[in-house]
Parts: structure tokens; sequence; C-alpha cells
């Protein structure tokens, strides 16, 4: 970690005194300050990536009882929703407001950990959307100024960060292992057509399944037109419906291979968005083998109501002092893959 910047690093970068930085900063009464000379001030507040100290003290010493939730997606999707509602559920009984912010720049860093420097938030819950983890500039300032800090699905580990995590890994293998106790002997993975940590983690489950088993044979299957980690994501968005070209190889693929063959999703929203449309389309109706499509597959779900509330708990946890890092890691639960569910 770099040496913490002081008001003595922006006096030299400005070419003032210690006294001018301070009185720019604090905006004291009664001092004379140049245009000039105040604006060489800020721009070295700016290039340096400065926190004033007094910003630090303030956090330390007082008690906004709001909490930052750093949500950079809608709530559109289930699993971000179902978040909220578990941090809600910790933090309001104890008094305790939220306030929403995304990756927004706020000068000299992001507007989550600005609402902590300014004594408007006692903490921030970091909820993973977008593909992304905390940037390694925030978790800087993060450290820097001890700022209380708890994430929601971030795959980067950092041994001095609060953690709630999924195991991605289990997700596949579980699946992948009840239905070869079943007695299928043939898999079809179908996952979406990008790579991310967590796609990652998902094959590798599916595949250690796999392993050791000659007589089983297996097929990765990507799929275009899908992307759960998006923004705008939204099961009804038309932008990111699976597109019927892609549906109708599902179809064929689901009709031409034996029953004995299973199918796999990587991810319950995959699952959910590839059934829904075979469903809709009426393809599934169309063959006596693609209609067993929902006996031949499982899903799974991850708790996300525990993973909020769990990642308030562990924040709150920090910020009364009662013990320090705590890390959890969620199991999928395993699902029959239900038709009126979709």
């Amino acid at each position: 970690m770099k040496n913490k910047i002081t008001s003595k690093d922006i006096a030299q970068r400005a070419n003032v005194s210690q006294a001018t930085v301070s009185y720019v900063l604090n905006d004291t009464p009664g001092k004379s300050i140049s245009e000039s000379t105040r604006k060489r001030v800020l721009d070295a507040v700016t290039e340096l990536n400065y926190i004033p100290n007094s910003a630090a003290k303030r956090l330390k010493n007082s008690r906004s009882y709001c909490i930052a939730v750093r949500l950079a997606t809608t709530l559109n999707a289930p699993r971000y929703y179902n978040a909220m509602q578990g941090i809600r559920s910790y933090l309001e009984p104890k008094g305790y407001s939220i306030l929403l912010c995304n990756d927004q720049r706020c000068g000299n860093t992001f507007n989550y950990i600005d609402a902590c420097m300014n004594t408007l938030t006692d903490g921030i819950i970091y909820v993973s959307s977008n593909h992304s983890d905390v940037s390694p500039e925030a978790l800087e300032q993060i450290k820097a100024y001890n700022i209380p800090f708890s994430t929601i699905d971030c795959m980067a580990e950092d041994s001095a960060i609060n953690s709630i995590t999924y195991d991605y890994f289990a997700s596949s293998y579980l699946r992948a292992d009840y239905l070869l106790n079943k007695g299928f002997k043939k898999f079809i993975y179908i996952r979406p057509n990008y790579t991310n940590a967590k796609e990652t983690a998902r094959e590798r489950g599916f595949r250690a399944v796999m392993v050791g088993h000659d007589d089983l044979q297996f097929e990765i299957f990507p799929i275009e037109g899908i992307d759960v980690n998006s923004s705008t994501y939204s099961k009804d968005n038309k932008f990111f419906e699976v597109e019927r070209a892609n549906i109708q190889v599902v179809k064929n693929l689901v009709n031409s291979v034996s029953l004995d063959t299973c199918f796999i999703c990587s991810s319950r929203e995959v699952q959910q968005s590839v059934s829904q449309k075979l469903h809709d389309q009426h393809l599934l109706l169309q063959s006596e083998e693609t209609a067993h499509w929902y006996e031949r597959s499982i899903s799974y779900h991850f708790p996300h109501y525990d993973a909020g509330f769990e990642s308030a708990r562990s924040l709150l946890n920090i910020i009364d002092s009662k013990n320090g890092v705590r890390k959890l890691t969620l199991q999928p639960v395993i699902e029959p893959t239900d038709p009126a569910v979709f």
C-alpha cells in the first residue's frame, strides 16, 4: 500500500505552507487566500487523491445511523432485490437507514466512500454486480481511512475485508452429482457465451464430477443473448431475451439426444430464461423427448436474502467493535426445475 498522503504532501505539491493548505481545505474565515493559490491547493488535492484527516476523525467519532449500499445495477434481478431486503431486515430494527450509491466519481473518490468521509454514513456494504469487484483504488482508500466495509458476492479475496460469498463451484458440482446418481450418463452443460470468475467456478464444479468416470460423456454448450450480470437485466427485458434461433438450437439438441442425457444450466437465471422461452414458444410440446426437459435438469438458488442479512450483521459488528474480519461462504440450495416457476 502507498504511504498515506498528508497535508504536508499537498503543501509541497502546491508550493505553499501547511497552514495555507489548512486554511483552504477548512475555508477558514478571515484568511485572505488568492484564487490562484486556492486553485493550486485544490488541484494538488485531486492529483494526490488526498482525503483530509478531519473527515476521517469525524467518521471515527460520530454516528449517522445510515449505511451506504453500493449497488451499481437495478433491483429488477431477484438476487439484488432479495439481498437488499436482507440488508434492510437487519439494519432497520437497529435504527439504521440505507443510502443507495453507485460508482459515480466525487472528486478524488467514489460517491459511496465520499458519503462515509463526510459522515453521511457509518459504513459501506458493497454488492458486486456487472462482473466487477471493488476497484484497487477504492480498496486502498477504504483501508487507509479504516472505513467499516463489507462485501457481497465479490470474487477477489482480501484477508482484511468482511465478505459474504457464494460457492459457485458447488452450485454446478452438486447438481451434476445429483443427476449422475439418478443414472444419467450423458451431460450437456449450457452456459452464457462470456467468461468471468463466477462462470469459470461453475464450469469447474461441473467438470470435477466428470473426472474419473470414463463411461460419461459431456458437452459444453455456450449460448448467446443473455447476460444476467448486466445493470439493466430482467427476465422480461426484451433486449436480453435468448434469441429464437438459439432456442431452436437448444430445442433441436434436446429433441435429438437419448433419454439418458441430462441438461445443466450454469445459473438459475440461465435456466429460467431458457426454460421460459422454450415453454412460451411451445417448442416443448413438439416432441415426446423435448417434453422431458424439466425431468432431465435440476435448478438451484443462492440464499441472497441471507447474504444481505449477514453482510449487514458483519458491518455493524465492525462499527460496534464487537469482533474482527468475518468471512462467510453460502451454499446453493438445490431445487427441481418446476415449469410452474417459470
